[in-house]
């Protein structure tokens, strides 16, 4: 029987040795990966697909939170979260959290929690392979309709225009360029943030700002590109530095460097 693969993550390196230790002692379960950052995280659960996921939420750049968010709904896996801090109780399960560990927490309470998350990964499972089967068992019974009448088989080909293409979480998501509000470098990744959410993907500014129209997009800082759509002012702020705002509200700062070429591209001066 395979093991229950998982993944710790905190940015304690005490804190993330002591709950391996715990992890390691049922045997049913195998610590694929340690991680001391969000980023780290996402990366280990790219490469790793883990079924159970340690979590703390308090961390440096990337909270717990945001991993989650981070990440498809069929990518993620069951979720406990550890940490020093109450007040996340309510938001925790309303990710569907499997349990919520508040540190310091005893021995017991640890497998308590590790029972209720090795429950519901079998439960899951379960149901996985039954649906596989009723897939199988559909795809057979088509199969057999299609021989015994004929089939007509259909080649549609569609092109796709005025879309960014975002490869992330395992799909590819086509994302039309008025929904992309602006986007962010992020140490080895991008943020491409939409009305709804930002997708992290591992790239660089300058591979997005040649894939995007320049009639449309515009660097306006090493960390920023912006949608000219999305762009409601521009001038100086109450500091002297040149920003612009856009219509989400947000404001970002213009460097010296980008100023005239956004200049040039509004005014045509």
């Amino acid at each position: 029987m395979n093991k229950i693969k998982c993944v710790i993550v905190d940015d304690e390196p005490e804190a993330r040795e002591g709950v391996q230790l715990l992890v390691q002692q049922d045997q049913e379960f195998e610590v694929v990966a340690l991680c001391a950052n969000g980023l780290e995280a996402l990366e280990a659960i790219q490469e790793q697909k883990p079924e159970l996921l340690l979590l703390d939420i308090q961390m440096p750049r990337i909270n717990g939170f945001e991993v989650l968010n981070s990440l498809h709904s069929d990518q993620r896996p069951e979720v406990i979260f550890i940490t020093a801090y109450d007040e996340y109780t309510l938001k925790a399960f309303e990710v569907h959290a499997v349990d919520y560990l508040l540190k310091p927490f005893s021995d017991q309470r640890f497998y308590t929690a590790l029972h209720f998350a090795k429950e519901r990964i079998k439960q899951q499972q379960l149901q996985e392979k039954q649906q596989r089967l009723e897939q199988l068992l559909q795809t057979q019974k088509r199969q057999s309709a299609d021989n015994s009448e004929g089939s007509i088989i259909s080649q549609v080909s569609a092109s796709y225009t005025g879309c960014l293409a975002v490869k992330a979480e395992g799909r590819v998501h086509m994302l039309p360029y008025a929904d992309v509000i602006w986007i962010e470098a992020y140490d080895y990744y991008v943020k491409v943030h939409t009305k709804e959410r930002y997708f992290l993907i591992r790239d660089s500014m300058k591979n997005m700002e040649n894939n995007l129209p320049k009639t449309q997009f515009v660097r306006i800082h090493k960390s920023s590109i912006i949608n000219l759509t999305h762009l409601r002012e521009m001038g100086s702020s109450a500091q002297g530095e040149f920003e612009v705002l856009l219509d989400t509200g947000l404001r970002l700062k213009v460097s010296r460097n980008y100023k005239e070429q956004l200049r040039h591209l509004i005014t045509n001066e």
